[in-house]
């Protein structure tokens, strides 16, 4: 009766210390404007934009906390993953000189996700994380396409799991510094057809 009784101390104290160990989930809030160089389009003209996320799951969903289950400790973003780049890839163009009445068809641009994944290590002690961007720029514009990929991976080692603050700081981070590659890039510019000032 006594080796039952301990049995079942030890069996509900492991099943307590496993439980413990699954994270909950973490919703954060990305940035929807970043500051991109100013510029002047070639011709006063509007601009169309195209977000299409490619990743084959829900759109708030970024990526996984890790630890045991990690199926169950997401990382989510306030507002689907595609309206927080649809308005800033808008607020970017507006920057660069885009939005003026024209009688000149649009530029039309798309951002195609590919990879947007937060992912940390699974186990009792989660000590490391990645983050992992890969973006598609498609420019159409009076029958020409320019099409480049941008991308960014960086791996943090940690004492412990983050915490909501430091994972919303670290993937705004990342994705500012991916989005002012793009916008800095001279390829993309051209293809824009604008003049950046500075």
């Amino acid at each position: 009766m006594r080796k039952l009784v301990i049995a079942s101390l030890l069996t509900g104290t492991m099943a307590a210390g496993l439980s413990g160990c699954v994270l909950a989930p973490q919703t954060i809030a990305l940035n929807e404007s970043v500051s991109v160089p100013g510029g002047m389009p070639a011709i006063q003209r509007d601009a169309l934009v195209r977000v299409v996320d490619e990743r084959g799951q829900d759109a708030d969903v970024l990526g996984h906390r890790g630890g045991r289950a990690p199926e169950n400790s997401p990382l989510l973003s306030e507002k689907p993953l595609s309206d927080v780049l649809t308005a800033r890839m808008q607020e970017s163009l507006k920057s660069l000189g885009f939005g003026s009445a024209s009688p000149v068809d649009p530029v039309r641009v798309q951002l195609t996700v590919e990879e947007f994944s937060y992912q940390c290590n699974e186990g009792a002690i989660v000590n490391e994380c990645g983050m992992k961007m890969r973006f598609m720029i498609t420019v159409m514009d009076n029958g020409k396409t320019f099409t480049k990929p941008y991308s960014a991976n960086e791996t943090r080692s940690l004492a412990a799991s983050p915490a909501v603050e430091y994972n919303q700081k670290w993937v705004n981070e990342v994705l500012d510094k991916l989005w002012q590659h793009m916008f800095n890039d001279k390829e993309l510019q051209q293809a824009l057809n604008v003049t950046v000032q500075g």
